[in-house]
């Protein structure tokens, strides 16, 4: 596949700024998102290499996690699609879509760290492929933890965050909530608590806070504004601050039970969480740790592997939609 003629990051700096109001064009203070043409140098660039790997055919023998389809890679190249304005990646997404469907069909009851309904929704939603909603629709109702919603512990978080997703992505197709769905929620945030409050958990993992934070975003703007969740959010962020982040690495530690060395590709999963408190609050600070995470997850990021590819683009992108939107609204508040 030959390389695609895109948008510059110049172009879309352009779109942003005409959108803004006078005063805040005038006012000149908007603070840039650090590395944002590295972070879409390194999108296109990967997006290519991992065309192939998009191709790999999951199956009950040869699900390899190691690919792009994991962490929903049909979601990431349909949003490099949308972001470059070139429908080439949209076959990419497609491949990835097929593989992953298939895959869903075939197990039935699908695993719960293996649960990515995005991109079948967005499939579903561009195309009208009913096999798309019926893959996303099975995820929502037949996976291992369809049933109870994930659980109240903590070593459940990321079996819970899934669980909203793909309650949220059924009833955005037209399925009725979820009688389940508050109950996920409410679990959610006790396991916020749990790592945060109570300090229960002797191995927590910040990448894991964001795939919770994630899920609650979405349904605090899908379902209801619940004050808790930006609250615990919030309180989240400023513990993994405090106690996760190596300044020296630009990055989080992996787990508690390592708590050494920082891991830059885990960065664009927790970077979103800190643009959204700033755009509900205004407060600077989550910009500007934000803006520290995301550059150190663009230079630090090991992106060879197709896995790691989609880890770093699946959130990413409203990381840059929420971090402009609020320096707009700051500036024009000015």
């Amino acid at each position: 596949m030959e390389r695609s003629t895109t948008l510059s990051i110049t172009a879309h700096i352009c779109v942003l700024l005409s959108l803004m109001a006078p005063s805040a064009l005038l006012g000149g203070s908007e603070v840039p998102i650090p590395l944002l043409s590295q972070w879409e140098e390194n999108m296109l660039t990967y997006s290519e290499k991992h065309v192939d790997d998009a191709a790999y055919t999951i199956g009950a023998d040869n699900a390899s996690e190691s690919h792009v389809w994991y962490y929903d890679g049909a979601r990431v190249y349909y949003q490099i699609a949308d972001w470059s304005g070139n429908d080439q990646w949209i076959d990419a997404a497609e491949t990835v879509n097929t593989a992953y469907r298939n895959y869903v069909f075939s197990v039935g009851s699908m695993h719960g760290w293996r649960i990515f309904p995005h991109g079948l929704l967005m499939h579903y939603q561009r195309t009208g492929d009913l096999k798309s909603k019926q893959a996303a629709l099975l995820l929502a109702n037949a996976s291992k933890f369809a049933s109870t919603g994930g659980g109240p512990n903590e070593a459940f978080s990321r079996e819970t965050a899934y669980c909203i997703n793909a309650w949220l992505v059924a009833e955005t197709i037209g399925e009725p909530r979820n009688p389940n769905l508050k109950q996920a929620v409410d679990w959610a945030l006790g396991h916020i608590d749990q790592w945060f409050v109570e300090q229960s958990s002797g191995n927590w993992a910040p990448f894991m806070f964001g795939l919770t934070c994630e899920a609650l975003i979405d349904y605090y703007h899908q379902v209801e504004q619940d004050p808790r969740i930006l609250t615990a959010i919030k309180l989240g962020l400023d513990a993994c601050w405090e106690r996760a982040w190596v300044e020296a690495d630009e990055a989080f530690w992996y787990r508690a039970d390592n708590p050494v060395k920082g891991t830059g590709t885990l960065n664009p999963l927790i970077a979103p969480a800190y643009a959204w408190v700033y755009l509900q609050t205004g407060d600077t600070l989550y910009r500007d740790r934000g803006d520290q995470i995301f550059a150190g997850g663009v230079r630090g990021a090991w992106l060879e592997g197709g896995k790691q590819f989609s880890q770093s683009y699946r959130w990413s992108f409203d990381y840059v939609k929420w971090r402009s939107e609020a320096e707009r609204q700051r500036v024009g508040a000015q």
